[in-house]
């Protein structure tokens, strides 16, 4: 593992003469290399990746970058601020997977996307294994029809009174919303302690 972080301290200090033309297929070599036994690799080790991968990354390369952040976002140790950036990038196809999946993505990143980006971001956002209260707020607020209804589908978002209530009243005008919303006895149970006769509704 030594001779491994010299080795990416080299490659680092050779990147810099490296024509941006090349950078693409070196991107391909060091995700490879990082992929592989990536389990095994120290914090120290993943930031040296982390800082090598995030200057190979090459924003005109849009399906390079694409495919590069599918691979980081299956992995178990993910490299933080190349994840970050992915998860910025105002192109969904580069940004979906790690929105999705990447468990290294914080409620501070998460909801500063949810605020400042479309309707695609959002909805990948509200596909994540886990959303907390918080974030769920969040696309409440600013999701369309589509995105609530997955955050309604979504059995890791944690679903607070605000939100209940949220969900139950756009349910009323959203049919589709409203199935799913019967699926979920937490939502019209909550309900049911506050408005009982919106809760009624829903289960009929």
């Amino acid at each position: 593992m030594q001779e491994l972080s010299s080795k990416l301290s080299e490659l680092e200090n050779l990147l810099r003469l490296l024509p941006p033309a090349k950078r693409s297929a070196l991107l391909k070599s060091v995700t490879a290399l990082f992929a592989e036994n990536n389990a095994r690799y120290r914090p120290a080790q993943i930031v040296l990746f982390d800082r090598l991968l995030n200057q190979l990354m090459c924003e005109p390369e849009r399906e390079a970058t694409a495919e590069f952040s599918r691979r980081i976002a299956a992995l178990p140790s993910q490299p933080i601020k190349v994840v970050d950036r992915l998860a910025r990038n105002d192109d969904i196809t580069i940004a979906e997977p790690v929105l999705m999946r990447s468990s290294c993505l914080d409620d501070s990143t998460l909801g500063d996307i949810a605020r400042t980006k479309g309707q695609t971001h959002l909805l990948a956002i509200a596909c994540r294994p886990r959303l907390t209260a918080e974030i769920v707020d969040l696309l409440l607020a600013r999701g369309d029809e589509v995105v609530v209804r997955y955050v309604a589908n979504n059995r890791g978002a944690q679903i607070s009174e605000k939100v209940a209530a949220a969900l139950v009243e756009r349910a009323r005008t959203d049919e589709t919303l409203a199935i799913l919303v019967r699926e979920r006895r937490e939502i019209a149970d909550r309900m049911g302690r506050t408005a009982p006769a919106e809760a009624r509704a829903l289960s009929a």
